[in-house]
């Protein structure tokens, strides 16, 4: 499903494309197994019984099945295209920048989003200051960090929305993004702020209309 480019990635993003690939054939498979499987036992079910009901049943599953395969189907490419461009950027990053040495720390536990960081510059006279970043924010592209480690960070700019791609010691690229720490704590209170909303909203829901 992805297309390859006309040059090859950087070695340390090769692995990351094999899993990459690996994971969204896996994925495929197990879309149309469950897909293949469901229509086998509705047709069987239905030519065993012989009632024009199941096989009724089984048009109208048929039918629905279309618009639900096509469905995964867009789902899958907008999936593989997400992550080749991401892969793409950070190859990109790795050819084009120049690393810089920083001491990441993780700051907070890893969450759905990724994991927040502070980039602390390693050199003494060095004009970056600290900023955060979210490690992996989608995809569990590399296991993400748990301590402090020495990284070598390739970045146009150290400016919140920019994406970045660290080199831990081992070569093991962690891809992520810059931040504004206030902003990302705004935009988390707001969500936890709307769940809260929906889940007292729900439950007044249940509460009234159980009541009833």
């Amino acid at each position: 499903m992805t297309v390859t480019p006309t040059t090859p990635l950087h070695p340390s993003l090769q692995k990351l494309a094999a899993v990459h690939r690996r994971r969204l054939r896996l994925l495929s498979l197990l879309l149309f197994l469950t897909v293949a499987g469901t229509l086998l036992f509705e047709m069987a079910i239905a030519f065993t019984s012989q009632d024009g009901t199941n096989l009724l049943l089984l048009g109208l599953i048929g039918l629905l099945m279309l618009p639900i395969v096509a469905l995964l189907g867009g789902l899958m490419w907008y999936l593989d295209h997400r992550l080749a461009r991401s892969l793409n950027t950070a190859d990109q990053l790795l050819r084009d920048c120049a690393p810089q040495a920083f001491r990441l720390a993780p700051i907070e536990r890893a969450g759905r989003d990724g994991v927040l960081t502070m980039l602390h510059p390693l050199a003494s006279r060095s004009p970056t200051d600290p900023a955060h970043a979210l490690i992996n924010p989608s995809f569990r592209w590399s296991p993400p960090p748990r301590r402090e480690i020495e990284v070598q960070v390739h970045c146009r700019e150290l400016k919140p929305g920019n994406e970045l791609v660290a080199l831990q010691p081992d070569g093991v690229p962690l891809l992520g993004k810059v931040v504004d720490r206030t902003a990302y704590d705004r935009q988390r209170r707001v969500l936890r702020i709307a769940a809260l909303v929906l889940l007292g909203a729900a439950l007044a829901g249940i509460w009234v209309f159980g009541g009833v």
